[in-house]
């Protein structure tokens, strides 16, 4: 069978024509992800404390307190993103196009922390939160039955149909797909419809995801899929950054394989990690380095366990990891974030921006580095003090520029030590999901993604 390449190119499309016979790859159309940084280099806060909530309810089911990150903010943001084109509100979401039996039109965020397949259904207009205006027609076969979910960014409910789901020419017969009747927190998305690539176990309908029926339907020979997440031209153009070393963007060349890897967007030989618990694409994290000093949380608590998850774009680590890794950056200050009903505040760090942290995670023995382009979210204006609720913090970013880190953090399994590890990470690492390499069970392989 074939290897399918979901291809990122700057305008959303139809489907493009199939490549020469030597090689059948089809290509599929991925707007890149945007920034939390505005072209000026300050942060999108609205934009950014949206994902952070994001994350940890995606994990944990809590909220952060408001913020003004209502749904009324976020569709403004996302406004303004569209104006911007680097400060938008599509900061989780790498997207692609898809059909669902007869019918086109859907638009997938593909995301491995996850494992359901929703699409807008007939009577979900606006009003009821579902995003643009194709709709399903519920034409597959009716299940009787109903499933609903809560995301990191809101919750949806629906109908369970059987279709066939199509993307990139890969098509999977009588997949469950949930004809979604109500939405919520999903207004700022660009894309109208969701794909789980986690696994069963963590599917809220009980069905097999999508890529599994490819497998089981025999779609694909390779039971893997891939990522390259390209990053923005210009995405962070913060102080410490020399702007004469920022290339030109790769956003453009983002791409999702299935059943297959695209070895010409990496280099390198892959180091392979077998997955630990097969409901996220969850993997051991041997310790997070910080200008080359190994993180003690290795050595004062349980190693700990990562979520690679494609639809995330921070890093959501331990608080006793946290505070370890900031540690180790002169001048790094948290600021704790209230939650609604828990007693444990998550909790986001600013530094110096000033200041270029080389910050690595270590899986299979390997370390990971993390562009400082991508560590660096933008800096703050004063007026997040105030935002927070902090006179003391409002008075400081008056004074000094600070910026805010890509890695937050908030105890999501504390037994686990457990981390979630987003797009941040990703844009530096080609990332490979397979069912079946670690001697006939899953595993996530990375290597190094050309041009970053």
């Amino acid at each position: 069978m074939q290897s399918i390449l979901v291809c990122s190119l700057l305008a959303a499309g139809a489907f493009s024509a199939p490549t020469p016979a030597t090689s059948p790859s089809q290509k599929v159309p991925l707007p890149k992800r945007a920034a939390f940084a505005r072209s000026t280099g300050t942060l999108d806060t609205t934009a950014y404390l949206a994902n952070l909530n994001h994350t940890i309810q995606k994990y944990s089911g809590k909220s952060l307190r408001s913020y003004g990150i209502s749904a009324k903010h976020k569709r403004q943001s996302a406004k303004e993103a569209l104006t911007d084109q680097i400060s938008n509100g599509e900061d989780e979401l790498y997207y692609g196009p898809g059909s669902v039996g007869a019918e086109s039109g859907f638009t997938f965020d593909f995301d491995t922390g996850s494992a359901d397949t929703f699409i807008p259904g007939p009577s979900c207009g606006t009003a009821q939160g579902c995003v643009g205006t194709v709709k399903y027609g519920n034409n597959g076969t009716d299940e009787g039955n109903t499933t609903s979910i809560t995301y990191g960014s809101g919750s949806v409910q629906g109908e369970n149909y059987y279709d066939s789901v199509t993307v990139a020419g890969l098509t999977a017969k009588h997949q469950n797909v949930i004809s979604l009747t109500q939405a919520a927190g999903f207004s700022s998305s660009n894309a109208n419809s969701l794909m789980g690539m986690g696994f069963q176990a963590i599917a809220a309908s009980g069905q097999p995801p999508y890529f599994k029926t490819l497998i089981d339907q025999k779609q694909v020979t390779t039971q893997e899929f891939s990522f390259y997440l390209g990053r923005a031209a210009g995405e962070f153009p913060a102080p410490m950054i020399d702007k004469s070393n920022i290339k030109n963007g790769t956003g453009a060349k983002s791409e999702m394989t299935l059943g297959g890897r695209d070895t010409s967007k990496f280099t390198g030989t892959p180091v392979q990690v077998a997955v630990s618990t097969p409901g996220y694409w969850q993997i051991p994290l041997d310790g997070v380095k910080v200008n080359a000093i190994e993180d003690l949380v290795d050595q004062i608590a349980d190693k700990g366990q990562a979520a690679i998850d494609t639809g995330t774009t921070i890093i959501l680590a331990p608080l006793l990891a946290a505070t370890t890794i900031f540690a180790r950056i002169p001048g790094a200050i948290p600021v704790p974030l209230a939650l609604l009903g828990g007693a444990v505040e998550p909790i986001l760090y600013i530094y110096p921006c000033a200041m270029s942290p080389n910050v690595s995670i270590t899986f299979g023995g390997t370390d990971f580095a993390i562009d400082p382009r991508d560590f660096n979210l933008g800096q703050l204006t004063p007026d997040f003090g105030t935002l927070v609720g902090n006179a003391t913090l409002a008075s400081v970013l008056k004074k000094t520029a600070y910026c805010v880190a890509a890695i937050a953090a908030f105890d999501i399994q504390p037994a686990e030590n457990l981390y979630v590890v987003g797009d941040t990470f990703l844009k530096n690492w080609y990332s490979i999901y397979s069912y079946n390499a670690a001697n006939g069970s899953p595993a996530v392989s990375f290597a190094k993604s050309v041009s970053v």
